[in-house]
């Protein structure tokens, strides 16, 4: 299994036992990943309609959608993480 198979098959594990309105929160490095082997039409057909990055500055509540988060295991991740937990702007 080449690298590029692998990420694909991750990203569809991740998001096919969550439904409804998904969006996928993302680090610097996994937003990269993710673009570069995932097109937008295969990650809408599984009904992720947002991608965020975790660290930006200006994220409003969604509160109708399901956040799947897809993080490197860093300590200033784990810190975003804990500020998104305590004051968390997805509905699940």
């Amino acid at each position: 299994m080449d690298v590029i198979h692998a990420v694909q098959r991750y990203v569809a594990r991740m998001t096919e036992g969550v439904s409804g309105m998904k969006a996928l929160l993302l680090d610097k490095e996994t937003t990269v990943m993710v673009s570069m082997v995932c097109s937008r039409s295969q990650v809408l057909e599984k009904e992720v309609f947002l991608f965020q990055r975790l660290d930006a500055q200006r994220r409003g509540q969604m509160l109708h959608m399901k956040a799947i988060v897809f993080l490197r295991p860093t300590h200033e991740n784990l810190k975003l993480l804990q500020e998104e937990l305590r004051e968390p702007k997805f509905g699940e």
